[in-house]
Protein backbone atom coordinates (compact mmCIF):
# COMPACT_ATOMS: atom_id res chain seq x y z
CA UNK A 1 0.00 0.00 0.00
CA UNK A 2 2.75 2.45 0.71
CA UNK A 3 4.40 1.68 -2.53
CA UNK A 4 0.72 2.62 -4.21
CA UNK A 5 0.25 5.88 -1.95
CA UNK A 6 3.96 7.35 -3.25
CA UNK A 7 2.62 6.36 -7.02
CA UNK A 8 -0.58 8.63 -6.38
CA UNK A 9 1.43 11.10 -4.82
CA UNK A 10 3.42 10.98 -8.02
CA UNK A 11 0.83 11.22 -10.77
CA UNK A 12 -0.63 14.30 -8.92
CA UNK A 13 1.58 16.67 -11.14
CA UNK A 14 0.54 14.81 -14.57
CA UNK A 15 -2.20 16.06 -16.78
CA UNK A 16 -4.99 13.92 -16.87
CA UNK A 17 -5.98 14.88 -20.48
CA UNK A 18 -9.78 14.12 -21.24
CA UNK A 19 -10.85 14.18 -25.26
CA UNK A 20 -13.81 12.96 -27.47
CA UNK A 21 -14.73 8.98 -28.03
CA UNK A 22 -16.50 8.17 -30.81
CA UNK A 23 -16.41 4.37 -30.25
CA UNK A 24 -17.07 1.96 -33.35
CA UNK A 25 -18.12 4.90 -35.34
CA UNK A 26 -15.30 6.77 -36.90
CA UNK A 27 -18.15 7.77 -39.56
CA UNK A 28 -19.06 10.40 -36.90
CA UNK A 29 -15.93 12.38 -36.49
CA UNK A 30 -16.81 16.00 -37.19
CA UNK A 31 -14.50 18.98 -37.26
CA UNK A 32 -17.15 21.60 -36.97
CA UNK A 33 -18.70 19.75 -33.65
CA UNK A 34 -15.53 18.97 -32.20
CA UNK A 35 -14.53 22.68 -32.33
CA UNK A 36 -17.21 23.87 -30.69
CA UNK A 37 -14.95 22.01 -27.04
CA UNK A 38 -11.79 22.54 -25.90
CA UNK A 39 -10.75 18.79 -26.70
CA UNK A 40 -7.36 17.63 -28.34
CA UNK A 41 -8.00 14.32 -28.76
CA UNK A 42 -10.00 11.69 -30.61
CA UNK A 43 -10.93 8.12 -29.99
CA UNK A 44 -12.53 5.68 -32.17
CA UNK A 45 -12.02 1.42 -32.39
CA UNK A 46 -13.65 0.75 -35.48
CA UNK A 47 -15.67 -3.21 -36.09
CA UNK A 48 -12.62 -4.79 -38.12
CA UNK A 49 -15.00 -8.12 -39.04
CA UNK A 50 -16.80 -4.81 -41.25
CA UNK A 51 -13.62 -4.76 -43.20
CA UNK A 52 -12.69 -8.63 -43.26
CA UNK A 53 -15.96 -9.38 -44.56
CA UNK A 54 -15.59 -6.59 -47.35
CA UNK A 55 -18.20 -4.81 -46.34
CA UNK A 56 -16.08 -1.37 -45.68
CA UNK A 57 -11.92 -1.26 -47.70
CA UNK A 58 -8.90 -0.61 -45.80
CA UNK A 59 -8.49 2.44 -48.39
CA UNK A 60 -11.76 3.93 -49.20
CA UNK A 61 -13.68 3.71 -46.09
CA UNK A 62 -15.16 7.50 -44.99
CA UNK A 63 -14.58 6.35 -41.62
CA UNK A 64 -10.93 6.17 -41.41
CA UNK A 65 -10.59 8.79 -43.50
CA UNK A 66 -12.48 11.35 -41.03
CA UNK A 67 -9.34 10.00 -38.57
CA UNK A 68 -6.87 10.99 -40.97
CA UNK A 69 -9.14 14.52 -41.89
CA UNK A 70 -8.99 14.99 -37.34
CA UNK A 71 -5.46 14.22 -37.62
CA UNK A 72 -4.07 16.96 -40.15
CA UNK A 73 -7.02 19.48 -38.58
CA UNK A 74 -4.19 19.04 -35.22
CA UNK A 75 -6.17 16.31 -32.99
CA UNK A 76 -4.49 13.47 -31.21
CA UNK A 77 -5.72 10.29 -32.02
CA UNK A 78 -5.95 7.16 -30.07
CA UNK A 79 -7.35 4.01 -32.26
CA UNK A 80 -7.86 0.38 -31.65
CA UNK A 81 -9.49 -2.18 -33.66
CA UNK A 82 -12.58 -3.97 -31.97
CA UNK A 83 -11.92 -7.71 -32.25
CA UNK A 84 -15.95 -8.49 -32.32
CA UNK A 85 -15.33 -12.41 -32.29
CA UNK A 86 -18.38 -13.43 -30.31
CA UNK A 87 -20.63 -11.22 -32.43
CA UNK A 88 -19.90 -13.28 -35.20
CA UNK A 89 -19.37 -16.69 -33.43
CA UNK A 90 -15.68 -17.14 -34.02
CA UNK A 91 -12.60 -18.43 -32.41
CA UNK A 92 -9.47 -16.99 -32.20
CA UNK A 93 -7.11 -18.34 -35.05
CA UNK A 94 -4.23 -20.10 -34.56
CA UNK A 95 -0.79 -18.31 -34.60
CA UNK A 96 0.75 -18.29 -38.44
CA UNK A 97 -2.58 -19.69 -39.67
CA UNK A 98 -3.76 -18.37 -43.17
CA UNK A 99 -7.05 -17.03 -41.18
CA UNK A 100 -4.77 -15.12 -38.71
CA UNK A 101 -2.55 -14.42 -41.75
CA UNK A 102 -5.95 -12.22 -43.60
CA UNK A 103 -7.07 -10.87 -40.41
CA UNK A 104 -3.42 -9.28 -39.52
CA UNK A 105 -3.34 -8.21 -43.50
CA UNK A 106 -6.24 -6.20 -42.96
CA UNK A 107 -4.86 -4.97 -39.46
CA UNK A 108 -2.02 -3.57 -41.11
CA UNK A 109 -4.28 -2.08 -44.49
CA UNK A 110 -6.08 -0.20 -41.74
CA UNK A 111 -2.57 1.38 -40.27
CA UNK A 112 -1.06 2.18 -43.86
CA UNK A 113 -3.73 4.58 -44.27
CA UNK A 114 -3.84 6.15 -40.94
CA UNK A 115 -0.05 6.50 -41.57
CA UNK A 116 1.79 8.81 -38.83
CA UNK A 117 -1.34 9.65 -37.24
CA UNK A 118 -1.41 7.47 -34.23
CA UNK A 119 -0.67 8.76 -30.96
CA UNK A 120 -1.88 6.02 -28.70
CA UNK A 121 -2.97 2.20 -30.01
CA UNK A 122 -5.06 0.09 -28.23
CA UNK A 123 -4.58 -3.62 -28.61
CA UNK A 124 -8.47 -4.82 -28.62
CA UNK A 125 -11.66 -3.12 -26.88
CA UNK A 126 -13.43 -4.87 -24.55
CA UNK A 127 -11.89 -8.19 -25.52
CA UNK A 128 -13.43 -9.94 -21.79
CA UNK A 129 -16.70 -9.14 -23.66
CA UNK A 130 -15.43 -9.78 -27.33
CA UNK A 131 -14.37 -13.29 -27.59
CA UNK A 132 -14.93 -16.59 -26.91
CA UNK A 133 -15.60 -18.19 -23.77
CA UNK A 134 -12.72 -21.21 -24.75
CA UNK A 135 -10.52 -18.61 -25.84
CA UNK A 136 -10.19 -17.37 -22.51
CA UNK A 137 -9.15 -19.45 -21.12
CA UNK A 138 -5.80 -21.42 -21.08
CA UNK A 139 -5.45 -24.21 -23.61
CA UNK A 140 -4.07 -27.66 -23.22
CA UNK A 141 -0.27 -26.05 -23.24
CA UNK A 142 -1.03 -23.58 -20.71
CA UNK A 143 -1.81 -20.85 -22.63
CA UNK A 144 -4.79 -18.55 -23.47
CA UNK A 145 -5.72 -17.76 -26.75
CA UNK A 146 -7.09 -14.01 -26.30
CA UNK A 147 -3.35 -12.76 -24.67
CA UNK A 148 -1.45 -14.64 -26.96
CA UNK A 149 -3.62 -12.93 -30.07
CA UNK A 150 -3.31 -9.91 -28.20
CA UNK A 151 0.62 -9.66 -27.62
CA UNK A 152 0.71 -11.00 -31.61
CA UNK A 153 -1.33 -8.02 -32.56
CA UNK A 154 1.40 -6.05 -31.18
CA UNK A 155 4.32 -8.14 -32.63
CA UNK A 156 2.97 -9.00 -35.98
CA UNK A 157 1.15 -5.41 -37.06
CA UNK A 158 1.95 -2.85 -35.31
CA UNK A 159 5.92 -3.02 -34.37
CA UNK A 160 6.37 -4.28 -38.13
CA UNK A 161 4.25 -1.41 -39.43
CA UNK A 162 6.46 1.08 -37.40
CA UNK A 163 9.67 -0.71 -37.91
CA UNK A 164 9.09 -0.10 -41.85
CA UNK A 165 8.69 3.07 -41.25
CA UNK A 166 11.16 4.42 -39.32
CA UNK A 167 10.36 8.30 -39.65
CA UNK A 168 6.79 7.75 -38.37
CA UNK A 169 6.45 8.32 -35.02
CA UNK A 170 6.15 5.13 -32.97
CA UNK A 171 2.30 5.37 -31.02
CA UNK A 172 2.31 4.75 -27.08
CA UNK A 173 0.70 0.84 -26.79
CA UNK A 174 -1.75 -0.06 -24.66
CA UNK A 175 -3.77 -3.26 -23.63
CA UNK A 176 -7.11 -3.61 -23.47
CA UNK A 177 -9.68 -2.06 -23.15
CA UNK A 178 -10.97 -4.24 -19.99
CA UNK A 179 -14.39 -3.50 -18.49
CA UNK A 180 -15.81 -4.45 -15.37
CA UNK A 181 -13.01 -5.12 -13.31
CA UNK A 182 -15.06 -4.40 -10.31
CA UNK A 183 -16.85 -7.91 -11.42
CA UNK A 184 -15.76 -11.04 -9.22
CA UNK A 185 -16.26 -12.77 -12.39
CA UNK A 186 -14.04 -10.50 -14.32
CA UNK A 187 -11.33 -10.73 -11.51
CA UNK A 188 -10.94 -14.28 -12.04
CA UNK A 189 -10.88 -14.23 -15.61
CA UNK A 190 -7.32 -15.83 -16.63
CA UNK A 191 -7.78 -13.35 -19.80
CA UNK A 192 -8.37 -10.53 -17.68
CA UNK A 193 -4.66 -11.56 -15.24
CA UNK A 194 -3.00 -12.41 -18.43
CA UNK A 195 -3.94 -9.30 -20.50
CA UNK A 196 -2.87 -7.42 -17.42
CA UNK A 197 0.28 -8.68 -16.97
CA UNK A 198 1.13 -8.37 -20.41
CA UNK A 199 0.67 -4.77 -19.76
CA UNK A 200 2.66 -4.87 -16.56
CA UNK A 201 6.30 -6.81 -17.88
CA UNK A 202 6.17 -6.03 -21.89
CA UNK A 203 8.65 -3.00 -21.96
CA UNK A 204 6.77 -2.47 -25.28
CA UNK A 205 3.57 -1.43 -23.85
CA UNK A 206 2.90 1.29 -22.35
CA UNK A 207 0.09 0.25 -19.41
CA UNK A 208 -3.96 -0.50 -19.26
CA UNK A 209 -6.80 0.97 -20.77
CA UNK A 210 -9.49 0.30 -18.84
CA UNK A 211 -13.83 1.00 -19.32
CA UNK A 212 -15.56 2.74 -16.26
CA UNK A 213 -19.42 1.98 -16.97
CA UNK A 214 -20.20 1.88 -13.34
CA UNK A 215 -22.99 2.27 -11.58
CA UNK A 216 -21.30 3.70 -8.27
CA UNK A 217 -18.59 5.51 -6.73
CA UNK A 218 -17.90 2.28 -4.88
CA UNK A 219 -17.53 0.22 -8.14
CA UNK A 220 -14.53 2.47 -9.94
CA UNK A 221 -12.45 2.68 -6.35
CA UNK A 222 -12.62 -1.41 -6.84
CA UNK A 223 -11.71 -1.34 -10.39
CA UNK A 224 -8.93 0.86 -9.85
CA UNK A 225 -8.00 -1.19 -6.67
CA UNK A 226 -7.69 -4.62 -8.73
CA UNK A 227 -5.51 -2.85 -11.32
CA UNK A 228 -2.67 -1.27 -9.35
CA UNK A 229 -2.77 -4.23 -7.14
CA UNK A 230 -1.69 -5.35 -10.40
CA UNK A 231 0.09 -2.82 -12.61
CA UNK A 232 1.46 0.06 -9.76
CA UNK A 233 3.46 2.22 -11.75
CA UNK A 234 2.91 2.20 -15.16
CA UNK A 235 -0.06 4.53 -16.91
CA UNK A 236 -3.80 4.19 -17.15
CA UNK A 237 -6.01 4.92 -19.75
CA UNK A 238 -10.19 5.25 -19.65
CA UNK A 239 -11.36 5.77 -23.19
CA UNK A 240 -14.88 4.82 -21.90
CA UNK A 241 -16.82 5.88 -18.83
CA UNK A 242 -20.33 6.88 -17.72
CA UNK A 243 -22.71 5.83 -15.41
CA UNK A 244 -25.01 3.99 -17.85
CA UNK A 245 -25.57 0.80 -15.29
CA UNK A 246 -26.90 3.14 -12.92
CA UNK A 247 -29.27 3.89 -15.41
CA UNK A 248 -30.30 1.03 -16.33
CA UNK A 249 -31.13 -0.04 -13.13
CA UNK A 250 -34.31 3.01 -13.14
CA UNK A 251 -35.68 2.03 -16.41
CA UNK A 252 -38.90 0.98 -14.74
CA UNK A 253 -38.91 3.32 -12.17
CA UNK A 254 -42.36 6.00 -12.78
CA UNK A 255 -41.92 9.70 -13.23
CA UNK A 256 -43.83 10.67 -9.85
CA UNK A 257 -42.09 8.28 -8.13
CA UNK A 258 -41.24 10.98 -5.48
CA UNK A 259 -42.63 14.65 -4.89
CA UNK A 260 -39.69 16.11 -7.00
CA UNK A 261 -41.08 13.47 -9.48
CA UNK A 262 -44.76 14.23 -9.47
CA UNK A 263 -43.75 17.80 -9.53
CA UNK A 264 -42.04 17.18 -12.80
CA UNK A 265 -44.82 15.68 -14.14
CA UNK A 266 -46.90 18.03 -13.62
CA UNK A 267 -45.23 20.90 -15.08
CA UNK A 268 -44.61 19.40 -18.05
CA UNK A 269 -47.88 17.56 -18.67
CA UNK A 270 -46.56 13.91 -18.12
CA UNK A 271 -48.48 10.76 -16.61
CA UNK A 272 -46.62 10.60 -13.00
CA UNK A 273 -47.18 6.65 -13.94
CA UNK A 274 -45.06 6.45 -17.14
CA UNK A 275 -41.60 4.49 -16.58
CA UNK A 276 -38.93 5.87 -17.36
CA UNK A 277 -37.94 3.69 -20.28
CA UNK A 278 -41.27 5.27 -21.92
CA UNK A 279 -40.17 8.87 -21.11
CA UNK A 280 -36.92 7.98 -22.94
CA UNK A 281 -39.11 6.63 -25.76
CA UNK A 282 -40.74 9.84 -26.03
CA UNK A 283 -37.73 11.81 -26.21
CA UNK A 284 -36.31 9.40 -28.93
CA UNK A 285 -39.13 9.83 -30.77
CA UNK A 286 -40.32 13.37 -30.60
CA UNK A 287 -37.46 14.90 -29.09
CA UNK A 288 -38.32 16.89 -25.37
CA UNK A 289 -37.10 20.23 -24.79
CA UNK A 290 -33.64 20.46 -23.25
CA UNK A 291 -34.98 21.85 -20.48
CA UNK A 292 -37.86 19.59 -19.51
CA UNK A 293 -34.47 16.75 -20.89
CA UNK A 294 -32.38 18.34 -17.78
CA UNK A 295 -35.79 19.16 -15.46
CA UNK A 296 -36.35 15.29 -15.18
CA UNK A 297 -32.79 13.95 -14.19
CA UNK A 298 -32.84 16.44 -11.19
CA UNK A 299 -35.91 15.25 -10.10
CA UNK A 300 -34.38 11.68 -9.45
CA UNK A 301 -32.88 11.82 -6.01
CA UNK A 302 -30.38 8.65 -7.95
CA UNK A 303 -29.21 10.85 -10.01
CA UNK A 304 -25.72 12.49 -9.18
CA UNK A 305 -25.32 15.92 -10.65
CA UNK A 306 -21.80 16.96 -11.85
CA UNK A 307 -20.24 12.90 -11.36
CA UNK A 308 -17.66 13.95 -14.53
CA UNK A 309 -15.79 15.75 -12.02
CA UNK A 310 -15.85 12.91 -9.54
CA UNK A 311 -14.39 10.53 -12.81
CA UNK A 312 -11.63 13.35 -12.68
CA UNK A 313 -10.60 13.16 -9.23
CA UNK A 314 -10.31 9.63 -9.53
CA UNK A 315 -8.07 10.17 -12.90
CA UNK A 316 -5.82 12.21 -10.90
CA UNK A 317 -5.42 9.79 -8.34
CA UNK A 318 -4.83 7.12 -9.98
CA UNK A 319 -2.56 7.91 -12.89
CA UNK A 320 -5.14 8.25 -15.90
CA UNK A 321 -3.22 9.72 -18.02
CA UNK A 322 -5.90 10.14 -20.56
CA UNK A 323 -9.81 9.67 -20.65
CA UNK A 324 -12.37 9.73 -23.09
CA UNK A 325 -15.99 10.31 -23.31
CA UNK A 326 -18.70 10.02 -25.47
CA UNK A 327 -19.42 12.46 -28.00
CA UNK A 328 -22.22 12.72 -30.43
CA UNK A 329 -25.49 9.93 -30.01
CA UNK A 330 -24.82 6.89 -32.07
CA UNK A 331 -27.13 5.03 -29.78
CA UNK A 332 -30.77 6.55 -29.03
CA UNK A 333 -33.66 3.88 -30.52
CA UNK A 334 -37.34 5.17 -30.83
CA UNK A 335 -38.28 2.46 -28.32
CA UNK A 336 -36.32 2.18 -24.87
CA UNK A 337 -37.26 -1.42 -23.48
CA UNK A 338 -37.79 -1.94 -20.15
CA UNK A 339 -34.63 -4.03 -20.22
CA UNK A 340 -33.51 -2.51 -22.30
CA UNK A 341 -30.28 0.25 -22.66
CA UNK A 342 -29.75 4.03 -22.12
CA UNK A 343 -26.32 4.87 -23.53
CA UNK A 344 -28.02 8.02 -25.06
CA UNK A 345 -28.23 9.79 -21.81
CA UNK A 346 -24.36 9.88 -21.86
CA UNK A 347 -22.92 12.15 -25.09
CA UNK A 348 -22.08 15.38 -25.09
CA UNK A 349 -24.31 16.46 -28.18
CA UNK A 350 -27.26 14.39 -28.30
CA UNK A 351 -29.25 15.11 -31.51
CA UNK A 352 -31.67 12.22 -31.73
CA UNK A 353 -32.61 13.46 -28.38
CA UNK A 354 -33.09 17.10 -28.17
CA UNK A 355 -34.01 19.35 -30.42
CA UNK A 356 -31.47 21.69 -32.58
CA UNK A 357 -30.84 24.98 -31.06
CA UNK A 358 -32.06 28.50 -31.62
CA UNK A 359 -29.87 28.64 -34.80
CA UNK A 360 -29.72 24.81 -35.76
CA UNK A 361 -26.68 23.80 -34.22
CA UNK A 362 -26.16 20.17 -32.67
CA UNK A 363 -28.04 19.97 -28.85
CA UNK A 364 -25.75 19.78 -26.51
CA UNK A 365 -26.56 17.89 -23.37
CA UNK A 366 -26.87 19.85 -20.32
CA UNK A 367 -26.36 17.36 -17.99
CA UNK A 368 -22.36 17.34 -18.75
CA UNK A 369 -21.71 19.80 -21.12
CA UNK A 370 -20.22 22.51 -19.01
CA UNK A 371 -18.72 20.27 -16.56
CA UNK A 372 -16.95 18.36 -20.00
CA UNK A 373 -15.70 21.65 -20.61
CA UNK A 374 -14.64 22.40 -16.94
CA UNK A 375 -12.26 19.38 -17.37
CA UNK A 376 -11.02 19.18 -20.83
CA UNK A 377 -9.60 22.49 -19.97
CA UNK A 378 -8.39 21.39 -16.27
CA UNK A 379 -6.51 18.57 -18.21
CA UNK A 380 -5.17 20.12 -21.04
CA UNK A 381 -0.87 20.15 -20.80
CA UNK A 382 -1.58 23.94 -21.78
CA UNK A 383 -4.24 24.79 -19.03
CA UNK A 384 -3.48 27.35 -16.47
CA UNK A 385 -4.95 25.19 -14.38
CA UNK A 386 -2.16 22.64 -14.90
CA UNK A 387 0.26 25.28 -13.50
Amino acid sequence: MRGLLLFTLAVLAQAQEIGANFNHDPELIDIGLLQRTPVQWVRTTPYIFEYIHGQKSPETSPGLGNVVQAAEAGYRIAFGYRWDFRKHSLRIPAPGSETEKRYFDIAQRMLQRLGPHVSVFKLGNEPALETMDADMQPDANGVVPLVRFTERLLTEVVEPHYATHPDWPRPKVYVGSLPALFEPRMQRLPAVLGLIALAQESQAIEGLSIHLHIATEADMQESFRFVRERMPDKPLIVPEFSLHRLYVQHLREPLGATEQGRAFAGRYQRDPKMPLYSWYSLANQHQVSAEEWAAMFASRPWFPPHFLRTYRRYFEQYGVKLATYGFVSQYAPRIVPPDGMAWFINPIFIPKTLPPGPKGEVPANPLWFDDFIDIVNQGRPDSKARQ
